[in-house]
């Protein structure tokens, strides 16, 4: 009997979240943030083509390839998730959505992880709008990959789970905050802070340890006539020590930081990405939904 009475609650928790799923697919495919979302993506698809084209004609002997710009996604979709998140989260509050779920039977963490979904689904969409429009075009005039494909495969899953990370985040702030103008500005400010901790720490990262030596200062001719250069000298700006490997965990951990390292594809390990998403789509999203159960609805 326990088995039965279990395997008709798993049962019937399906049949709710079926029906959740249904009514917000229908109305993230009304949503104009999701259109624009997409809309956005696409021009970017065919500007990058355009802007690499003109780059290859004025500058043949730095041709840029396929690869370069296959992960751009990367460095936008943490912003884009943030508007969309909070504002298609935030409507089921202000139009009180979420109450009547509610009081019509459906469980707090079946509502949650409904919303959860979705957002990736939307997000997710948007990214392979560009890498379809993108490899479309570029194929024809920056031909095919230079990486081999299972370098281009991994890169491709780290990407789509920064998508995930970050709407898992951006999902956590809205679920639990039930003013839509407050979380919209909480998400899109902690996005832009992630993606600016990402490009400052890994510029960090990138800094030399020596700094050359500057020829017409440093360099002299000596009794033999034979030119001497100057020593290399230690760079300032260097970070090394556990600093640097505190920021390289921050780096690799954070969104911001997995986002600028897949756009450039400048990680030589790229399956930490996975590991480090899947990480904050668990805790945010059992915090999340264990918190959302507790919470008073005004």
């Amino acid at each position: 009997m326990k088995v039965l009475k279990v395997i008709m609650s798993i049962w019937w928790e399906v049949q709710h979240m079926n029906k959740l799923l249904s009514a917000n697919f229908s109305r993230m495919k009304k949503d104009k943030i999701f259109w624009i979302g997409i809309a956005f993506m696409l021009c970017l698809g065919i500007f990058s083509n355009i802007l690499y084209y003109k780059q290859n004609i004025q500058y043949p002997e730095y041709p840029i390839t396929l690869d370069m710009g296959f992960f751009t996604p990367a460095m936008f979709i943490g912003i884009i998730a943030s508007v969309f998140c909070s504002l298609f989260i935030g409507t089921e509050y202000s139009d009180g959505t979420i109450r009547n779920k509610i009081s019509v039977g459906h469980s707090r963490t079946i509502i949650y992880l409904s919303n959860l979904i979705v957002c990736i689904t939307a997000c997710i969409l948007m990214c392979l709008t560009f890498t379809v429009v993108y490899t479309a075009i570029g194929y024809f005039h920056l031909g095919w990959f230079k990486a081999d494909l299972k370098t281009i495969f991994i890169f491709l899953i780290a990407m789509l789970m920064i998508v995930v990370s970050n709407c898992a985040i951006f999902t956590l702030i809205s679920m639990l905050n039930q003013n839509k103008a407050i979380s919209a500005v909480v998400c899109i400010l902690l996005a832009f802070g992630m993606l600016f901790s990402g490009t400052y720490i890994s510029s960090m990262l990138n800094e030399p340890k020596t700094n050359e030596p500057k020829t017409y200062e440093s360099s002299y001719v000596n009794e033999e006539g034979q030119l001497v250069t100057g020593e290399a000298e230690p760079n300032p700006n260097y970070v090394g020590g556990m600093k640097r490997k505190a920021y390289e965990f921050i780096n690799d951990f954070l969104p911001g930081g997995q986002s600028v390292q897949t756009a450039n594809m400048s990680t030589k390990r790229p399956e930490i990405f996975i590991l480090y998403s899947s990480v904050i789509l668990v805790v945010t999203t059992s915090a999340g939904a264990l918190i959302f159960r507790k919470e008073d609805l005004k």
